[in-house]
């Protein structure tokens, strides 16, 4: 075998091996590509499967979304429209008190210029007294001849006898014109008392309430106000919102201050907080907690002092609100004197009374004891405590003269009412008004009588002075003999002054003055 031969054996072995690996890589190429194809088409599959659930989600959480708005939306209009109503029907209030203020206030003017009116003409009266005077004077000056041609008088017994008469003249002139005055002031006086009362009270108000609508609470330590205010002030905001009060924490060592109109709700936070401190567990939960279970607490107080009081004066048949209404006047006060226990004490006395008058004892003493009901229902009622507590009670099915009697026990007009209502307003004021009522000492509301009479009986004239009615009132016997009529009205007057100026009286004092002369003949 030649070169040549070996060299194309060689050439076509290279050229065989060549097509070998170029058949076997294009298999292998055909081979990826088939796997790729494969590949990519199944995660394409897979990437269209999970857009197809990313959608599904995304709808999903938009529905969810969409429901929640909703849902949210509807609460909030809700609570909207009630805030805008609650709202509203404060807006109502106030513009109607500020009516009624304005509307009273014209009428206070009105009396007002009415009164100066009146006041002008009374000094023009006066004006023309005085010049009735100084007519007087010149009448006498030309009568002093004459008297001692006719009468035979000396001059100065002449002047004796004209100035005698003149004063008596002048006296009757004088009380003439104070009487009128007086009936002419009394008219308007009632209106202007009024508005000079609510002046008063708008001067003196602050002095009066922090006395009587607070209660102070003794702390252990002052590390204990902390603890009560709590964190970021949640613990004296959650008891301010669950009883209804203002707590005062300020530099006062070992204290803190509740204050709050209302007496139950000022009762129910200090034994809450009492609680709690003692306790020692303050935060929100426990404190809703513990004012919860306190206010349960005071409610059955509260109906048992009713159903107790019903008991103590024999009545029964009450409708279960008018005994939680009379329960709640355990808490009430009037001048240091518990209501309850006034009307306890009221119930008894007329019936008392209602015994020896041959009435209905037993409804007597429920009118007796449902009189002040109006005091223990909610400060938002309108009116007086009679008429709101006449409604009250005819609401829950009361007897007509129940009704007659809460309506009208303070009016001095009881022409043609029922007779229990009469004897009830005189029980009330037995109970209001006798010594020892109203934190006075028994010693000291006689020393204050003793010392009116005694005022009375060192003006001139007065034989006798009697105080009555618990000092509302001074009767005094008047000589006849040293004073007229006419100087009987001036005398009343000054012993009123008197009264008013020496004794300070925080009350009105009824001045009565009796001239009564009496002539006595034996027929023989």
């Amino acid at each position: 075998m030649g070169a040549w031969e070996f060299i194309l054996l060689i050439a076509i072995g290279i050229a065989v091996a060549a097509l070998a690996f170029l058949g076997v890589h294009t298999m292998n190429m055909r081979a990826l590509a088939q796997e790729f194809k494969l590949k990519h088409e199944e995660a394409e599959k897979r990437l269209a499967e999970a857009r197809l659930q990313a959608e599904e989600l995304v709808k999903k959480a938009l529905r969810e979304a969409k429901e929640v708005a909703i849902n949210e939306g509807r609460d909030f209009e809700r609570i909207q429209r009630e805030k805008n109503l609650e709202i509203k029907k404060v807006e109502t209030r106030i513009q109607k008190r500020e009516e009624t203020i304005e509307k009273k206030a014209q009428l206070l003017d009105q009396k007002e210029k009415e009164l100066k009116q009146k006041w002008d003409s009374a000094e023009a009266e006066e004006q023309k007294i005085q010049d009735a005077l100084k007519k007087a004077q010149e009448t006498l000056e030309e009568s002093k001849s004459r008297l001692e041609t006719v009468a035979r008088l000396s001059q100065e017994e002449a002047r004796e006898q004209l100035k005698k008469t003149i004063e008596v003249e002048v006296r009757k002139a004088a009380s003439a014109e104070i009487r009128s005055a007086e009936e002419e002031a009394r008219k308007v006086a009632d209106e202007r008392a009024r508005g000079i009362i609510a002046t008063s009270i708008q001067r003196i108000a602050n002095e009066f309430v922090t006395d009587a609508t607070v209660s102070v609470i003794s702390l252990p330590t002052d590390d204990m106000k902390g603890r009560i205010i709590g964190r970021e002030g949640r613990n004296i905001r959650t008891i301010e919102q669950a009883t209804g009060v203002d707590l005062i924490i300020d530099d006062t060592p070992e204290a803190v201050i509740i204050s709050c109109f209302n007496p139950i709700r000022r009762e129910i936070a200090k034994t809450a907080i009492e609680r709690l401190v003692a306790d020692g567990r303050i935060h929100p939960a426990r404190i809703e907690e513990v004012v919860q279970k306190t206010r349960s607490e005071f409610d059955q107080m509260i109906r048992e002092a009713g159903e107790r009081s019903s008991f103590d004066c024999g009545i029964t048949g009450i409708h279960p609100e008018v005994i939680q209404a009379l329960g709640k006047l355990k808490y009430m006060t009037t001048g240091g004197q518990s209501v309850l226990q006034h009307s306890i004490e009221t119930a008894q006395i007329a019936g008392i009374i209602a015994a020896e008058l041959d009435l209905n004892v037993r409804l007597t003493k429920r009118a007796a004891l449902l009189h002040d009901i109006g005091k223990s229902l909610d400060e938002e009622t309108e009116g007086n405590h009679s008429h709101v507590g006449a409604l009250f009670l005819q609401k829950y099915g009361e007897s007509a003269e129940v009704i007659e009697a809460a309506a009208k026990h303070h009016s001095e007009n009881l022409h043609g009412v029922n007779p229990i209502t009469v004897v009830v307003q005189t029980a009330n004021v037995l109970s209001n008004f006798r010594p020892g009522a109203r934190k006075e000492f028994l010693e000291k509301a006689i020393d204050r009588l003793k010392d009116m009479e005694s005022t009375v009986e060192e003006f001139d004239g007065v034989e006798q002075a009697y105080v009555i009615k618990s000092g509302r009132e001074v009767r005094a016997m008047v000589s006849p003999t040293v004073m007229d009529d006419e100087a009987v009205t001036l005398l009343a007057k000054s012993v009123a002054k008197r009264l008013r100026n020496d004794l300070h009286q925080s009350s009105n004092i009824k001045v009565t003055m009796v001239r009564e002369q009496r002539a006595t003949h034996l027929a023989k």
